[in-house]
């Protein structure tokens, strides 16, 4: 009888430890999709900086970020 409950115990320890491993977060944030996301705005209330935040210039941001 103490060789089942000894294995009852281990095996609920072993599933509660798969458990808590495995509700982690499983999305990885993007810096690059935060920093994309955080400099889109409406232009129109700009002045001089219209062309930093045009959709032409976001997108050559884009293309020249370093992964």
């Amino acid at each position: 009888m103490q060789k089942v409950i000894k294995i009852v115990k281990s095996t609920c320890i072993l599933l509660l430890v798969i458990l808590l491993a495995g509700s982690g977060c499983a999305v990885k944030k993007n810096p690059y999709q935060k920093k994309k996301k955080s400099s889109h705005t409406s232009a129109t209330q700009l002045g001089r900086n219209k062309y930093y935040f045009s959709v032409g210039y976001q997108k050559k941001l884009q293309k020249s970020v370093k992964r």
